[in-house]
């Protein structure tokens, strides 16, 4: 029996006077999109109402959000890119100072090595 009935029948509001145009504002106009019950922005001393964005202006604007956020995390990325070249190169200067300080210091220790055998040599020479 509930199957026959038709489903929009009870969500249709009831017509009573024949005329769509029965609401009267509280200015006194019919309510139609002509006459907004909203004041325009040209009339003084009435602040202008705040139209909801368009979907596509909305888009765009999501869409510049998402690419600054993308530039900003890029713009991130290379500066610690950035950073760690330069801690990279510190690194690699340390090690050259430290690889220069060792030659220098083998080259002491050469030195003085030779001075001992030359000095070994020189005894044995005058032992003889």
């Amino acid at each position: 029996m509930l199957r026959l009935e038709q489903k929009w029948r009870s969500q249709l509001p009831t017509q009573s006077g024949g005329s769509k145009r029965t609401n009267i504002s509280v200015t006194g106009a019919y309510s139609s999109s002509s006459n907004p019950e909203i004041p325009l922005a040209d009339e003084t001393d009435v602040d202008s109402p705040v139209r909801p964005q368009r979907s596509k202006k909305s888009k765009r604007k999501d869409k510049k959000k998402s690419i600054n956020r993308k530039e900003s995390s890029i713009v991130k990325k290379l500066s610690l890119m950035k950073d760690i070249k330069n801690i990279r190169e510190k690194e690699l200067m340390d090690m050259k100072k430290e690889r220069e300080a060792e030659r220098e210091h083998r080259a002491k220790i050469m030195v003085i090595k030779e001075k001992e055998l030359q000095m070994e040599a020189a005894m044995k020479e005058q032992e003889l």
